[in-house]
């Protein structure tokens, strides 16, 4: 049986096709849950391995294959200032050359549901539909 709830009301119908569709969801969901843990210990024993054969070695990628499967492991960085006054007297007049300024306009949830409802605003903004978004509950 079909259980629906919608906030604290709950109702239950026959409808075997969303019943399958919860279960092959949750079945599907935990099979994906069960390849992503493999694919964690995979990729552990690689970067492992990738950074002993590297070592201190400038290169940043290394390809591994076995037949015709080849996996390719890249290392990097992800480098962000946290502190661009300091920043700043550090690089002192080449602080410009080096650095890109961004500035960011972003609508408030007050004006994200204004545009929803006023086609004036939706003119100034792109207004798209998010995909539905899923999950197991327990």
């Amino acid at each position: 049986m079909l259980k629906i709830k919608i906030g604290k009301t709950e109702t239950e119908e026959k409808n075997r096709v969303v019943e399958g569709a919860v279960a092959s969801f949750v079945e599907t969901k935990a099979e994906i849950d069960r390849l992503n843990n493999a694919l964690k210990s995979a990729k552990e024993i690689l970067v492992e391995e990738a950074k002993e054969i590297l070592g201190e070695d400038d290169v940043s990628t290394i390809t591994f294959s076995v037949d015709d499967d080849k996996v390719q492991v890249s290392f990097g960085y992800d480098i962000k200032i946290t502190d661009d006054e300091k920043l700043h007297k550090i690089l002192d007049e080449r602080f410009e050359d080096l650095v890109l300024t961004k500035f960011t306009i972003v609508p408030t949830k007050k004006l994200k549901e204004m545009a929803l409802e006023d086609d004036g605003l939706a003119e100034c903004m792109s207004v798209k539909e998010k995909a539905p978004a899923f999950k197991v509950v327990k």
